[in-house]
């Protein structure tokens, strides 16, 4: 199937070439029928256009099951190309992640679509392909009823091993983790944002620091592989005990208590991220630094978004 302009979205041109159907794009629909959130990713290969990169995709459409990744829809300085309906699956997200099901109750490859922005060593043609990719998700999140500000993650956000957008946010001179970037752009394209934003609190808050323990515990604080009193609980050799720390990089709002999102260090424990809460949510303005009760003692290091 040739290149085709299907039209201009917020001023970006925007093609379709989808690719033949193989192992990148089987032809599947989302099993949510339509996207119920969005991943805003990079490509991870700096200066390679949109075109280069769904060329790649196209003369390796049907890789290896066992190498297989695609995208929907890829973005650079120039243009926009859709080479996977977003309304089909796409591998744009590791299946044995759990933290996708637990924000948003299906993996990304069953509920999402995925966005790719092109980078370059280049500052000025980054800043402009990553301005054009937040106007594109803008057309999408607008079209799917869908809010950038807590339904479009960054891909690191739910998956361990990754590192974007954190390269198309470091080449534009902004932090790697810095989403609200790219959340505030789409936002700003959204055509009549007031209506189309569903207004929700903020949950989760992307802060590191360190968590120790009261040694005075009776009892050990139970883990789980989601955040949450729902979530699976891990083996018990694995619950934090009294007088032991953790290092976190997550602080979640849910189910009425304060949860830690956090990695175990050992040397060969897995790569996803585990949760657990430390205290009852007890502060009338719901500030954990204000809290008197938690289960140990908070230190903070950094406060993201």
């Amino acid at each position: 199937m040739s290149k085709k302009k299907i039209g201009t979205w917020n001023g970006v041109p925007v093609y379709t070439d989808f690719l033949p159907f193989g192992t990148r794009r089987t032809g599947q629909k989302l099993t949510t029928g339509k996207p119920r959130f969005a991943v805003f990713h990079d490509t991870g290969n700096p200066d390679t256009t949109a075109q280069d990169n769904v060329n790649y995709y196209r003369n390796t459409y049907n890789i290896d099951w066992a190498m297989v990744a695609s995208a929907h829809v890829f973005v650079d300085d120039k243009e926009a190309i859709i080479c996977i309906p977003v309304t089909e699956k796409a591998w744009h997200v590791l299946y044995d992640t759990p933290t996708d099901n637990a924000w948003y109750g299906v993996d990304a490859n069953d509920g999402a679509f995925g966005i790719e922005a092109c980078y370059f060593k280049n500052k000025e043609r980054s800043m402009k392909s990553l301005d054009n990719a937040c106007r594109i998700a803008a057309v999408f999140c607008e079209s799917w009823t869908i809010n950038p500000k807590n339904e479009m993650p960054g891909h690191q956000d739910i998956q361990a091993d990754k590192q974007d957008p954190g390269n198309i946010l470091a080449a534009c001179g902004y932090g790697r983790r810095d989403m609200k970037v790219i959340d505030n752009l789409v936002v700003g394209y959204m055509k009549g944002k007031s209506k189309s934003l569903k207004k929700q609190p903020k949950t989760i808050f992307n802060w590191t620091g360190k968590f120790t323990t009261h040694k005075t515990n009776k009892e050990p604080i139970v883990v789980r592989k989601q955040p949450g009193l729902k979530g699976t609980m891990v083996d018990k050799n694995s619950w934090i005990y009294p007088n032991q720390y953790i290092k976190f990089d997550q602080i979640i709002k849910k189910d009425g208590y304060w949860w830690l999102g956090f990695y175990y260090q050992q040397k060969g424990a897995s790569k996803n991220r585990f949760y657990m809460p430390v205290g009852k949510i007890e502060d009338k303005d719901e500030k954990i630094l204000n809290e008197k009760h938690l289960w140990g003692k908070l230190e903070v290091e950094k406060h993201g978004k």
